[in-house]
This record gives structure tokens, sequence and C-alpha cells, in this order.
């Protein structure tokens, strides 16, 4: 997964890490602030909040949001189901906040946006990409991928020890997820800690892992 966000973060990050040892925390609220630095709000709770790691169990529950709000279309930002895109994408998110691909699909989103653009998303009552990350974060603590698709977004808007922080914190949760170990060497890389980084390359390389970037960037930087 990736990201073009390219915002910068504020005091909203270290809002949400303070929470992250507690189960369930601001199941139904806006943790954190946003990246100017108000706080984080957004539509008042709809069915839900579920957790998307038990979206197995919880299978109808995501077919039902997911066949209104969640389609391709909206998947691939082409168009919206219900709604406006970004409409269907709040309403699957403040439903499942941690829905990995529609957070994804937020992300890519907003990216695309201008920062009149952005005003008018707030205005509307669609908060900034990095309130629903935080939020995600926040709710489901033990979320792996949450907190990687949150590291991806700080580490393209530059805050490198930030996204290590989250980073690593996933890796305690995930240790063996190739992806994400993936995504943590290229930003080893970017800190130069390439001994490191190639270690981690020939391990999910070994294990088959598709994306050249890792490797790139290595011999990029003198490392491969």
């Amino acid at each position: 997964m990736s990201s073009r966000t390219i915002l910068a973060v504020g005091m909203g990050l270290l809002a949400v890490l303070g929470t992250l040892g507690t189960p369930g925390a601001a199941a139904a609220g806006w943790p954190g602030t946003d990246f100017s630095g108000a706080p984080c709000d957004g539509k008042a709770q709809g069915v839900g909040p579920f957790d998307y790691l038990q979206r197995g169990v919880l299978a109808g529950k995501l077919q039902l949001v997911e066949g209104y709000h969640f389609t391709p279309e909206v998947e691939n930002l082409v168009s919206g189901k219900s709604g406006r895109i970004e409409s269907d994408l709040d309403y699957t998110l403040r439903a499942w906040p941690n829905h990995h691909r529609a957070l994804n699909a937020m992300m890519r989103f907003q990216s695309r946006l201008d920062t009149a653009q952005l005003r008018r998303l707030k205005a509307a009552d669609v908060p900034p990409v990095e309130c629903y990350l935080q939020r995600a974060v926040a709710f489901s603590p033990r979320d792996a991928t949450a907190r990687m698709l949150f590291a991806i977004h700080l580490q393209q808007a530059g805050r490198l020890q930030d996204a290590r922080q989250l980073y690593e914190q996933a890796l305690e949760l995930a240790p063996g997820d190739i992806q994400l170990q993936y995504n943590y060497g290229l930003l080893l890389v970017e800190q130069g800690e390439l001994v490191k980084a190639r270690e981690i390359a020939d391990r999910v390389y070994a294990q088959g892992f598709p994306l050249p970037g890792l490797m790139r960037k290595l011999q990029a930087s003198g490392g491969g």
C-alpha cells in the first residue's frame, strides 16, 4: 500500500500515541488534532463503529456498508455510490474506523486535492485524512496495518521519526508481516541505515515479495 499524501503532522499524533494501549479508545469519537492543530471532528456516529480486524465474524455488517458505500468505483475514486466519493468514504470509515482499504482510498483521494478543496471538505464535516488515521489507530490498538498506513503517511510528509515509532510498534504486533517489513525497510534507507535495510530486503525478497522499490533504493544509496 502507498499514499501520495504530503501533509505535515502536528500534535495530533502525540495525542494518539498516548491512547494506543487502551482497547476501544475513542470508540465513537475523534481523538487528536488535525495538522493545523485544530481538534479532530466529524459527523456523528451512524452504524457501528466496528473493528475491521473482526470483519470475518461481522461479515454481514461489513457487506451492508460496503455494498452501499464502498463499491469498487468508490475505492478506485471513479464515482460515488450513495453520494459523492468523499461522503461514501466518510460513511465507511465512521462505521469501520480501521477499514484498511477505505483508509488507503481516503489517503489517495485527499492527496489529489488542493488547499481550498480540503477546506471545503472540512466545512462539509469530512475531516482531514490525518483525523481518520488517528481515529483508526486509537480505535483498534492492535491493528498493525492501520499503524502502517499512518506511518506511510508520516514518512511521505518527512516526519521520519514519528513514522519509525509507528512502524516499530506495528512490527511488535505483526513481526511476520512482509508488507510491513518492506515499508519499514524503505524508511530505514531514507534514514541512512543501509545495513539494517539490506537485512530486511534480503528477508522479504527471499519470501518472494514482488515490489522492487526497496532494492532499487538500496542500490541507489550504495547499499545494494
